[in-house]
């Protein structure tokens, strides 16, 4: 699920990427949010970050957070 267009095209051209954890290659997540969105810096070894919020439109994006909010 892409919330909105921009991040649509954030994921088009490689700046970001929805995969499990387990799926990312060639890289390091760098903080530990429980996420299958990820923000990707840097060339060859890449830099994923997590996010739980979209940069653009700011719906959640990620399960993990989502699950938690309706269990409150």
């Amino acid at each position: 699920m892409i919330c909105c267009q921009e991040f649509e095209d954030l994921v088009d051209r490689e700046m970001a990427r929805v995969s499990p954890k387990h799926l990312l290659e060639n890289g390091r997540i760098v903080n530990d949010i429980d996420s299958e969105y990820f923000l990707v810096f840097g060339e060859g070894r890449f830099s994923y970050v997590g996010i739980h919020y979209c940069p653009f439109c700011g719906r959640v994006v990620s399960r993990a957070l989502w699950d938690r909010e309706k269990k409150k």
